[in-house]
């Protein structure tokens, strides 16, 4: 089977907008079912879709593997239909299975940061990658 490369950030696709109190339970769900398959969540950052919801970028320590990743997605409520399309890009070994489309005006804004992991960027320069995310979103 073709090996695609970790990741170190999560892409769900919501077809809502919600208010600031779900968008808070959101993040604390997003935060326990990461830590419960022993991955820390540096930063929930949200835009608009291109149609008709939210996109969530979870930047997470350490990379992990895109089987994971797309599993993880899937528990946290990504689009089932993405979540097929994914499986089927990473079994094929393509690096670029986790694609989002968004608005080209469309900017994220940080809806949660660990600040434990400020004081290591400030140390250490920036030890992520923020390839995966569009323009606007680091």
């Amino acid at each position: 089977m073709p090996v695609v490369d970790k990741v170190n950030m999560l892409k769900i696709d919501k077809d809502c907008f919600v208010e600031r109190e779900w968008l808070d339970d959101y993040v604390r769900t997003v935060r326990t079912i990461c830590q419960q398959h022993h991955v820390q969540v540096v930063s929930v950052r949200m835009c608009n879709s291109r149609s008709k919801g939210l996109h969530f970028y979870v930047e997470i320590v350490p990379a992990i593997d895109a089987d994971l990743a797309n599993r993880l997605q899937f528990l946290l409520g990504d689009d089932c239909g993405r979540v097929d399309f994914n499986r089927a890009r990473i079994n094929s070994g393509f690096n670029e299975w986790n694609k989002l489309f968004e608005r080209t005006e469309a900017r994220a804004r940080r809806i949660y940061f660990d600040d434990k992991h400020s004081l290591r960027d400030r140390m250490c320069g920036n030890l992520y990658r923020h390839a995966e995310a569009p323009a606007g979103v680091n």
